[in-house]
């Protein structure tokens, strides 16, 4: 009889599987981890959207814009001047890259551009 008395029974519980620290983190702590990191981009993200059309409202009102052919030898500062002869050019030359989407300074015989006007 002492062989049966040395047999354990084991239960549905106790199936041997036993999570240590690393894997109760695994198991339970990422993902709770990655879910609060996306929910804080997602509360970035529309917030900052949200609030940009208003932002830049307030910093810049609407002006008329009009297009400008680019003659021969025309330069954005040139072109600038023309557009507004009392304003900072180089605030001029900003804004006409912002209309027009330019990467750079370079220009094209023929090229339309629209510039704002003054007034």
């Amino acid at each position: 009889m002492s062989t049966a008395a040395s047999v354990q029974i084991r239960t549905a519980g106790s199936a041997g599987f036993h999570l240590n620290r690393r894997g109760r983190f695994l198991l339970v702590g990422f993902p709770v981890l990655v879910v609060a990191v996306l929910a804080a981009a997602a509360a970035v993200f529309f917030g900052v959207n949200g609030m940009a059309p208003a932002a830049a409202s307030e910093e810049r009102p609407a002006r008329a814009v009009q297009s400008v052919t680019v003659g021969y030898g025309d330069t954005l500062w040139d072109i600038a001047g023309r557009a507004e002869p009392d304003a900072a050019r180089n605030e001029t030359i900003l804004r006409i890259g912002e209309l027009n989407s330019l990467d750079g300074a370079d220009l094209q015989p023929g090229q339309v551009l629209f510039v704002p006007t003054s007034g």
